[in-house]
C-alpha cells in the first residue's frame, strides 16, 4: 500500500511562469534598480557606487560615496595567517583551477565575514539602539587599536563624512563596522556582503601568488606526535 504525500508542488496552487528581476532589469539596456547601467552609472559613478546601489536601491551622496571607499580600503588587506586566505592558497597548492580558487576564497571570505559580525552582534544592536556608553569589550584594547582607528579618523576626515561613535574610542573592527551602519548598511547580510567582497580580492590574489604543486614552500612538516591510549 503506497502513501500520497500533498506537499506545496502537489497542491495545485498557481505559480509564475517567470522568475521576477528585482534588481536588476535585462535586456539590451540593462538597468538597476532602474538606473541605465551602460549610458549613466558606467560614465558618471564608480564601483563603490554601484555596490551601494546594489545594497541600498539607491545612488550614495557624495561624502557617502567617498567614506564607503575609504572603509573597503580598510578592510581589504586580509593575510595568509587568517583561515579564509590560507584556504585559497592550499587549494591553489593542490592544483586546483582558477574558478575552483576563486569559490574556495569566496566562502572562505563570506564566512570569515560572518564570524566578524557573530562576534559583534551585541555592537550592532549598540549602533541601532545606542543605550549609554560603548560596551566595554568593543573598546580598543591598546595602542595599535588606537592608532588604527586615529588613521581612519584621518582617513575620512577630507571625506566630509562623520562617524559620531568612533568618539567612544572603538577597536578597529569595532571602528570598520560603526562606519558601516553609519554609511547605511544596517542590516545583516548587507554588513556580511560588503565585508566580503572588500577582502575577497586579497584572498584570491595571494592564491595566484602560489605556484600549484609548490609543497616545497608550505610549511607542511609538523611535529611528531606521541599516542597514548586512555584508560
Amino acid at each position: 500500500m503506497s502513501a500520497r504525500f500533498d506537499g506545496p508542488l502537489e497542491s495545485g496552487a498557481s505559480f509564475p511562469t517567470r522568475l521576477t528581476a528585482r534588481v536588476v532589469t535585462p535586456g539590451e539596456r540593462p538597468r538597476v534598480h532602474g538606473f541605465d547601467v551602460e549610458g549613466d552609472l558606467a560614465r558618471h559613478y564608480q564601483p563603490t557606487d554601484l555596490l551601494f546601489l546594489f545594497l541600498n536601491g539607491e545612488l550614495p551622496a557624495a561624502p557617502v560615496s567617498r567614506a564607503l571607499t575609504v572603509a573597503l580600503m580598510f578592510l581589504a588587506p586580509v593575510s595568509v595567517a587568517h583561515a579564509s586566505t590560507h584556504a585559497a592558497v592550499v587549494g591553489r597548492l593542490c592544483g586546483t583551477p582558477a574558478s575552483s580558487a576563486f569559490g574556495v576564497a569566496a566562502i572562505g571570505t563570506a564566512e570569515h565575514a560572518r564570524s566578524l559580525l557573530d562576534d559583534h552582534a551585541e555592537l550592532i544592536a549598540w549602533l541601532a539602539t545606542p543605550r549609554g556608553s560603548l560596551p566595554e569589550r568593543f573598546q580598543a584594547r591598546g595602542a595599535a587599536d588606537l592608532a588604527a582607528v586615529q588613521r581612519l579618523e584621518l582617513a575620512l576626515a577630507p571625506t566630509g563624512f562623520s562617524v559620531p561613535a568612533l568618539a567612544e574610542r572603538p577597536s578597529r573592527d569595532a571602528a570598520l563596522l560603526m562606519v558601516l551602519f553609519a554609511l547605511g548598511f544596517q542590516q545583516r547580510e548587507q554588513l556580511e556582503t560588503v565585508i566580503a567582497l572588500a577582502r575577497l580580492p586579497s584572498a584570491i590574489a595571494e592564491a595566484f601568488a602560489e605556484r600549484p604543486a609548490n609543497f616545497g614552500n608550505y610549511p607542511i612538516n609538523l611535529p611528531r606526535f606521541a599516542y597514548t591510549e586512555s584508560r
